[in-house]
């Protein structure tokens, strides 16, 4: 009887969010857009000298560039995905830099929104290719749930 409660607990913590290193730096990284929400929410216009738009769309572009990069490291290893992420992420690197540079903060905040939920529906194919587990998928998708409800609040003040 003991073997069948010890499993099923064991069943129960596999299903259970992980909190590892990578999930903490994954959830760090959500901060900053956090912050600045709330910070618009509390009627700031600016933080440190800079607007708050303008810090949101420097911080999405950084980090969607980052997520970016990931994925080389993801394809160079991997022979069972079948989209070329050498040039996806190469694609929506150079959307985010020109459209940085071309577009007012507020559009590039929306901007920034589709592309992370595009990244997210990336990362799920490629969970779904069996090269990521299942625990770093929810984190990405809580996160990125967190990051798109941030920018909103963010782009609504």
């Amino acid at each position: 009887m003991f073997c069948i409660v010890q499993r099923d607990a064991e069943e129960i913590r596999g299903l259970m969010f992980k909190l590892n290193l990578s999930n903490i730096l994954i959830f760090f990284g959500s901060f900053p857009f956090i912050l600045l929400s709330v910070l618009s929410v509390l009627t700031f216009d600016s933080f440190l000298g800079y607007n708050l738009d303008y810090l949101a769309s420097l911080y999405a572009l950084v980090i969607a560039c980052f997520i970016c990069g990931s994925y080389w490291g993801i394809f160079l290893n991997n022979q069972k995905i079948k989209i070329n992420l050498f040039i996806l992420s190469n694609i929506l690197t150079l959307i985010l830099f020109f459209g940085f540079l071309i577009l007012a903060n507020s559009q590039f905040i929306l901007l920034a929104i589709f592309v992370f939920l595009f990244l997210l529906l990336v990362d799920i194919y490629i969970f779904k290719t069996n090269v990521t587990d299942l625990n770093y998928i929810r984190t990405r998708f809580y996160v990125t749930t967190l990051v798109v409800i941030a920018l909103i609040i963010l782009s609504l003040n």
